[in-house]
């Protein structure tokens, strides 16, 4: 992987993207009179936020609890170098994955998944573990949804 570089954003593009990280649904009308600038303004920097791949989407935050999603499970997998990209690219399609990161140390994948019932669970489990590739796989239920934060410190 190699080094990303940041985009550049000025102080009009950041302000922009901290008020929709707590409200997408902001009215450009709304954004445009709280950061004092024309909504045509806001109109056209939020399209090339967009462009540019800076603003990957405007999502609605669910309680997976609340839609019948009860169990929460993250799993560790240790893959073998040749398969890593396969492995990572089969774990990201699968429906059930919210997160999927590659990592240094023990394991090289870690997941975090959400699922209906036990035999849910059992399922994405044995589709994970199953990959050609994983070499082992360690899985944590997640035993209480504490806080999930989606804005970035930016």
């Amino acid at each position: 992987m190699g080094r990303v570089e940041p985009e550049e954003l000025d102080s009009l593009d950041l302000g922009i993207l901290r008020e929709l990280q707590l409200n997408s649904r902001m009215p450009f009308s709304e954004l445009a009179r709280k950061l004092g600038v024309p909504e045509a303004t806001i109109r056209y920097r939020v399209r090339r936020l967009v462009e540019r791949g800076v603003i990957k989407g405007f999502y609605t935050l669910l309680d997976p609890r609340k839609v019948g999603l009860p169990f929460s499970v993250i799993i560790l997998a240790d893959v073998t170098p040749e398969e890593l990209d396969s492995v990572f690219d089969s774990v990201t399609k699968m429906p059930e994955a919210t997160h999927v990161f590659k990592l240094t140390g023990k394991y090289n994948i870690v997941a975090i998944f959400h699922a209906r019932d036990m035999g849910h669970v059992s399922r994405i489990d044995e589709a994970v573990r199953s990959r050609r590739g994983v070499k082992s796989a360690e899985t944590l239920l997640v035993m209480g949804l504490v806080h999930i934060n989606p804005e970035l410190p930016i």
